[in-house]
């Protein structure tokens, strides 16, 4: 079997990235070139873009709300594929600090989704994820899910365990208090 979808795309978009980057730019009189960079030297917490990680959120993945939830009901027939979705959460345990003023948030910062838990439906994560978060029993743990999500993409293994364990942690609380 050949390599990873995620791997492909990451390296599609890393190609893309070079072509774009090799261009000479020409400009007419009186147009300016932006000066902004999201490494400028100043700013406290540039964005972190990681493509591959991206994409490998997007494969053999489950959405960790339908496995605690179960599967929402669909009225409007959305199409529900896996989604990243970029937590924007204060919680400063765990140094995380909610960014404002239509600021992206980091890659690592990300959960596979369903759409419907996404964006589809009216209690879904992006219409208040404080309170998602909390219904689903995980609260200030995203944190932890997200750095234990990422830690198993940068040392090459699969998500489905970290999902899964995160969920059952919540359907089975007394086991892990026990331990």
């Amino acid at each position: 079997m050949g390599r990873p979808l995620w791997q492909i795309d990451a390296d599609l978009r890393r190609l893309q990235a070079e072509k774009k980057a090799a261009r000479t730019r020409t400009f007419k009189p009186g147009m300016r070139l932006r000066s902004f960079k999201p490494e400028a030297k100043g700013q406290r917490d540039p964005r972190q873009v990681d493509a591959a990680y991206l994409a490998w959120l997007h494969v053999d993945t489950d959405c960790i709300a339908c496995l605690i939830e179960g599967r929402p009901h669909n009225p409007h027939g959305l199409q529900s594929t896996i989604e990243a979705a970029h937590q924007n959460l204060a919680i400063a345990s765990k140094g995380w600090r909610e960014r404002g003023g239509g600021k992206r948030i980091h890659d690592a910062r990300c959960v596979p989704l369903c759409t419907l838990h996404h964006t589809g439906l009216p209690n879904a994560c992006d219409n208040g994820q404080r309170k998602f978060w909390d219904r689903l029993g995980l609260g200030d743990a995203v944190a932890d899910f997200c750095r234990d999500l990422h830690a198993a993409f940068t040392a090459d293994e699969p998500a489905l365990p970290i999902i899964h364990r995160y969920a059952m942690d919540q359907l089975h609380p007394q086991s892990t208090e026990e331990a």
